[in-house]
């Protein structure tokens, strides 16, 4: 039974929203593992087209719980505290390698692993309350989760430099111009225009869109010649399948198409 995570189903979508409004949906440990339980039983699950991560109340998620954080700090030796910092970049891991597309629907406040996890999905929607932050040179922190290796990719080197020095909080319209985010919709709307997403994205055919995002995440440590060898794999994969036959089928015929991900 899930006490930090509010899951429910809206049709292809898994609805993950963090759940602990009193504290800014801040992460415990808890927290991280009824997610890593989440993702991968919506892993498992074929009728689970994409995942929609969003925030219960005013925040998507404050960071990490700063009581629960320091309470390990003054007791823990460095190889526990290795041992957390790990879990956290495993769980950055496995957003990447889900074979799922993960939504992040930013409703408000995302600081911290807040605004790390949003990076880490694979799509992002802002509503017009989101404001961004990477607070960690004003906590004595390092930032984690990839962020320096994603942040960059989608603001550029300077931006990101600036954000992490700088702690600047960012708001949702700042961080639409920006690249942090790739729609910005009024707050009435977040989740509805984040559940049209996910519905579209699980009506494409599964293969190219599994390989897609698999793709993507690599294209930036390839030169030319390396995602033309990338293109050719995927092709070749999707016209192994099936699934390429009912495309066409259902385009000549002009129905929906009924796609088995084979």
């Amino acid at each position: 039974m899930s006490t930090d995570l509010r899951v429910r189903r809206a049709g292809s979508a898994l609805v993950v929203a963090f759940d602990r409004p009193e504290v800014l949906n801040a992460f415990r440990q808890r927290t991280y593992g009824e997610l890593v339980a989440v993702l991968d039983e919506a892993a498992r699950d074929d009728a689970v087209g994409a995942l929609v991560l969003t925030g219960t109340g005013r925040a998507f998620s404050a960071g990490t719980d700063l009581k629960e954080a320091g309470a390990q700090l003054a007791a823990g030796s460095d190889a526990d505290l290795a041992e957390r910092i790990a879990a956290l970049q495993d769980l950055t891991r496995r957003f990447a390698t889900h074979p799922k597309v993960i939504i992040s629907a930013v409703n408000g406040i995302a600081v911290g692993v807040g605004v790390e996890l949003a990076i880490a999905s694979d799509l992002r929607l802002a509503g017009h309350a989101a404001s961004f932050a990477f607070k960690e040179v004003h906590r004595g922190l390092f930032p984690s989760n990839g962020v320096l290796y994603s942040l960059p990719r989608l603001v550029g080197h300077g931006r990101a430099v600036d954000l992490l020095l700088t702690g600047e909080t960012v708001g949702a319209a700042e961080a639409y111009r920006a690249g942090l985010v790739s729609r910005l919709v009024p707050d009435a709307d977040l989740l509805d225009t984040a559940l049209e997403l996910a519905e579209r994205v699980a009506a494409a055919a599964p293969t190219p869109v599994r390989l897609i995002k698999q793709a993507m995440r690599r294209v930036w440590e390839l030169d030319l010649e390396e995602v033309l060898d990338l293109e050719t794999e995927g092709l070749l994969a999707c016209l192994r399948g099936q699934d390429v036959l009912e495309g066409v089928r259902s385009f000549v015929e002009r129905r929906p198409a009924v796609y088995r991900g084979h």
